[in-house]
C-alpha cells in the first residue's frame, strides 16, 4: 500500500497530525543545540553524538563492575579496601602506603613498562591488603586485574584432576595468564612439590616474556624468597618488579577496614535526548 493510501485511510484527526507534524520538521530546531534542520531529517548530531557516549559510559561501566565482581577475586574484607586505607602506624606500613599510592597514581605506565611489584615481610604488615587495594584500584580504572592466593590456585587445579577431563578447573592457571594485572598473594606459604613449582614458573614466565605486571607478596625475607620461589622465578621478579621489604610486628586490627565498595555498582538506568 503506497503512503498517501495509507493516509486516506486514517480518520481526518490522525491525518491532520500527521500532516501537522510533517510541516513542522521543516524548521524543526534542537531546543539544546539551537540548530535548524530541514526535510533532511529530526536528528541533531550533537545529540546523537552524547547518546552514543552516554550509552558506551553505561556499557562500559557495567563492564567494569561485572569483571571486578565476577573475575578480579577479590575477598569480601577487601572490597572496599583503597590505598587510602593504607596508613602508616611504622616505618615499614608508611612505605607500603606511598609504594602503592605511586604505583596506583601511574597504572597506564606500570602497564606499558610491564611493571610489577614484590612486597615482602612478616605477616600484618599490610601486604594483602595493598594488593587488592591496587586490583580494586585496577579495575575501577576500567582495566582487567585479579587477585589469587597462590596456595588456593594451586588446590583448585588440583582438585579439577579429580573430575572429568574438561574441568574446568584444570584451567585455573592458565586463565590467569593474560590478565592485565595480575597480584599473586602468599607465595612460599608452604614447600611446594616440583609440579607447584612449575605451575608458577610457567605463569611467571610467560607473563614475563608478554610484559604484563604481576605483583606477589610472601612472608619472607629477600634473603628467603628464592628459596621458597626458586631462583628462576625470583630472577624475573627482581628484572621486572619494584620490591619492598617490611620488617617489624604485625599491625593487624589497628586500622578499621570499611566504607563503600571501591568499584561502586553502576546505576541501572541511563537517561538521554533523542528526536
Amino acid at each position: 500500500m503506497k503512503s498517501t493510501d495509507f493516509l486516506s485511510e486514517l480518520p481526518q484527526s490522525m491525518r491532520e497530525r500527521i500532516e501537522a507534524a510533517e510541516a513542522a520538521r521543516v524548521n524543526w530546531a534542537c531546543p539544546t543545540h539551537e540548530l535548524t534542520y530541514g526535510l533532511t531529517g529530526w536528528n541533531c548530531p550533537s545529540c546523537d553524538k552524547a547518546a552514543e557516549e552516554a550509552k558506551r559510559d553505561f556499557e562500559g561501566a557495567w563492564r567494569r563492575y561485572f569483571w571486578w565482581t565476577g573475575h578480579a577475586g577479590v575477598p569480601k574484607r577487601s572490597r572496599c579496601a583503597t590505598v587510602d586505607h593504607l596508613v602508616g602506624h611504622s616505618p615499614s606500613t608508611k612505605a607500603l602506603a606511598k609504594a602503592a599510592a605511586a604505583y596506583t597514581a601511574q597504572l597506564q605506565a606500570r602497564f606499558k613498562a610491564g611493571e610489577g611489584l614484590v612486597l615482602l615481610g612478616p605477616p600484618g604488615l599490610g601486604k594483602t591488603l595493598a594488593l587488592t587495594a591496587i586490583i580494586n584500584e585496577v579495575c575501577r580504572q576500567g582495566m582487567n586485574g585479579a587477585y589469587r592466593v597462590w596456595p588456593d590456585v594451586l588446590a583448585t587445579i588440583k582438585a579439577g584432576f579429580a573430575g572429568p577431563r574438561d574441568d574446568e578447573r584444570r584451567e585455573a592457571v592458565n586463565e590467569l595468564r593474560e590478565i592485565r594485572f595480575l597480584a599473586l598473594d602468599e607465595l612460599g606459604i608452604r614447600a611446594g612439590s616440583e609440579f607447584d613449582h612449575a605451575q608458577l614458573f610457567e605463569l611467571i614466565d610467560h607473563r614475563y616474556r608478554e610484559r604484563l605486571p604481576t605483583l606477589v607478596a610472601a612472608n619472607v625475607t629477600a634473603a628467603e624468597f628464592p628459596q621458597v620461589v626458586g631462583e628462576r622465578i625470583a630472577d624475573r621478579l627482581r628484572e621486572t618488579c619494584a620490591t619492598l621489604t617490611l620488617a617489624g610486628t604485625s599491625q593487624r586490627g589497628k586500622q578499621r577496614l570499611e566504607g563503600p565498595d571501591a568499584v561502586p555498582e553502576p546505576p541501572s538506568t541511563m537517561t538521554f535526548r533523542v528526536h
